[in-house]
């Protein structure tokens, strides 16, 4: 029996930060994300574990692209509020899932779980995110000596 093969996802936006930090993007549809990250020790605090602030990263990269699952990619994804609580160390490869649970017009609430290697649930997170116009982009700064 011959298996079709599921195209690999692709990210929603192109942010130079995922590719810095080495975030694989899993899986991402319908409102829900898999985002994961190899530990490299230049990730780590000073115990060997992965920082809070690259927990933080990948949480936030896994809730925008649930976001951006469900909306025009030429529209634009902001995050306005995000709140973390580490549970327990973050060690070795994490995954995070991100998923939206509640869709509105201009506004999308999200939450996100973060497991190490070993299965424990290392932080949970909540954020809200506004959906931005395309507008926004086409907008091209004015030179300084213009008003």
């Amino acid at each position: 029996m011959t298996e079709k093969m599921q195209p690999a996802p692709q990210w929603r936006s192109t942010v130079p930060l995922y590719i810095h930090l080495g975030f694989t993007l899993d899986a991402l549809d319908d409102g829900r994300s898999q985002v994961r990250l190899a530990f490299q020790p230049h990730l780590g605090n000073s115990r060997g574990e992965v920082h809070g602030g690259t927990v933080a990263a990948i949480i936030d990269a896994a809730m925008s692209q649930a976001v951006r699952s469900l909306v025009d990619r030429e529209m634009g994804v902001a995050t306005m509020t995000m709140t973390l609580n580490y549970l327990a160390p973050a060690k070795g490869e994490i995954i995070c899932r991100g998923s939206v649970v509640k869709r509105g017009r201009s506004v999308m609430f999200t939450e996100a779980e973060v497991f190490g290697e070993d299965g424990a649930l290392a932080c949970r997170a909540s954020a809200n995110y506004r959906i931005l116009p395309k507008t926004v982009y086409d907008r091209k700064p004015k030179p300084d000596n213009q008003s």
